[in-house]
């Protein structure tokens, strides 16, 4: 009787998840969890759901229920998942080998990223050698930079771009911002532009960059390019031309896609290239199409160019649905842009000689000597 109300349970969860009632459909397999079962189903569904949530001990309990119920090797995979999650790596990786039966090179992809994560090179190497998928390749690619990372860690923004990317991460002000549901918001402040401009140029001294000339466009990016040009000294220019070495301005860019898409009249037309960015919406994989060097990796904004949701946000403590709502606490205001890029140049400028260049830069300057295969150290 109850394995039967406990199926029913699972069923009817199954179809509100289906229909994306995410909620519901949590219910129903909690429901049908409380009655013990004696197969798997309810166990996974739930667990898996959990683990996408972010509720990762709670899907592991979940998921151990299901091991216990079945022999399927996907239970495997996403307590392997999850293990892998929570910096669990040797049990990821057995939950991975047990599940391989060498016909999805997806788990071998996997075992290969566990033994990374171990510091284990050149089992990772010879788990991914010969295969063909495309997240094997990227790993593969990466591996001599991994092991550079024998008593380090390799899992945060900076270490991720770097391996992936060959990218430099300068980092900004503080590492805060508000924290908002599945992620967190950074208002880039003229202070915190300050700060990251004064690595840049700390980073421009030590490696002797030189640039003929600045570059950057329209009222997000064209601030940041005014404000660079006066303090590199250097012209700043709308169209390319053959042979210059150029360094493009952005203020913030939405992943590797828009990226290339801001760079790629200027790589058409012959020039040297240097993509500096304030920040970057890590939307994508890690990538080596993506500028050369990084502000901020998180979901930010400049405040003279506020059009994304998330960066009109309001304090707003009078609405009645705050547990429902994506911006819990705040609302959405109207959309802001600057159109006087020279008054919000004048302001960059203002901050850029505040700011000093601190202890942090020179903590920067000694992890890329640690780690020197990034792009922008290929600038002659």
């Amino acid at each position: 009787m109850l394995e039967r109300l406990a199926r029913k349970h699972f069923e009817r969860g199954w179809q509100f998840e289906l229909q994306d009632r995410e909620g519901d459909a949590i219910e129903e397999y909690r429901r049908a969890c409380d009655l013990k079962p004696s197969f798997a189903d309810p166990f996974l569904a739930l667990g898996r759901l959990r683990a996408l949530g972010g509720q990762l001990r709670d899907a592991v309990t979940l998921l151990d229920a299901a091991v216990e119920r079945s022999t399927d090797k996907q239970i495997l995979q996403w307590r392997a998942y999850v293990f892998g999650r929570l910096k669990r790596y040797r049990e990821a990786l057995a939950d991975y080998q047990d599940a391989d039966d060498g016909e999805e090179p997806s788990i071998k992809v996997n075992i290969g990223r566990m033994y990374l994560a171990l510091g284990q090179f050149d089992e990772a190497g010879e788990a991914l050698d010969g295969l063909e998928d495309p997240s094997a390749i990227q790993l593969r690619r990466a591996l001599p930079r991994y092991k550079e990372f024998v008593d380090e860690p390799s899992d945060d923004d900076r270490a991720l771009r770097y391996l992936f990317g060959g990218t430099v991460v300068l980092g900004t002000l503080g590492d805060g911002g508000v924290r908002l549901r599945g992620d967190r918001y950074l208002l880039l402040t003229p202070k915190h532009i300050g700060e990251t401009i004064r690595r840049f140029c700390k980073f421009r001294d030590t490696y002797r960059w030189h640039f003929d000339a600045v570059a950057g466009d329209g009222a997000h990016h064209r601030p940041l390019a005014l404000a660079m040009s006066e303090i590199l000294d250097l012209p700043l220019i709308a169209q390319p031309d053959a042979e210059q070495r150029i360094l493009l301005c952005s203020a913030v860019l939405k992943g590797p896609v828009e990226a290339v898409r801001v760079a790629k009249p200027w790589r058409k037309a012959n020039v040297d290239l240097m993509h500096f960015t304030l920040g970057l919406e890590p939307t994508g994989d890690p990538t080596d199409r993506e500028p050369e060097l990084i502000g901020s990796v998180h979901r930010c904004a400049v405040p003279w160019y506020r059009v994304e949701p998330y960066s009109r946000l309001e304090p707003d403590t009078d609405s009645d649905d705050l547990e429902e709502s994506p911006w819990p606490g705040f609302r959405i205001g109207a959309p802001f842009v600057n159109p006087n890029s020279r008054h919000v140049a004048d302001e960059i400028l203002d901050a850029y000689s505040a700011a000093e260049s601190g202890p942090i830069a020179e903590l920067l300057l000694g992890w890329y000597d640690r780690h020197p295969d990034v792009r922008a150290f290929e600038w002659k």
